[in-house]
């Protein structure tokens, strides 16, 4: 069995890429996602095991992630401070776009199936 420790943070969600079979992302989350930051982790299965490509710092909690479903570098993150982010893994620092649509944390993201530059998001407000 495969593991992974994200060390100082706490996973909230891991989702497998829709183009590679090999590659998964990670919404984690320090402080349990009470307070403080947050980290997306993108990670490789390997035959050697899993081993982390990339990761992304944010200021505050991650909660949710999901694969866009058109572009294979793209993903959306649900945060705590009301803001949904795509982040391009092929870029090394900050996310690409970033849209403060609720006034209270964000739990949920996921693209549309059809409309594939669509997404939906829930919060608490």
């Amino acid at each position: 069995m495969l593991e992974y420790r994200t060390q100082g943070f706490n996973g909230y969600a891991v989702k497998y890429s829709p183009f590679f079979d090999s590659k998964i992302a990670i919404a984690s989350s320090a402080n349990y996602g009470l307070v403080g930051n947050g980290r997306l982790y993108t990670l490789s299965l390997t035959p050697n095991g899993i081993v982390a490509e990339k990761w992304f710092d944010t200021q505050d909690s991650l909660y949710d992630l999901a694969w866009s479903e058109a572009h294979e570098n793209q993903i959306a993150v649900a945060t705590g401070d009301g803001s949904v982010k795509l982040f391009d893994i092929s870029l090394d620092k900050f996310p690409v776009q970033s849209w403060q649509e609720h006034k209270r944390e964000v739990f949920a993201v996921h693209w549309n199936l059809v409309n594939k530059n669509v997404f939906c998001s829930s919060s608490w407000d």
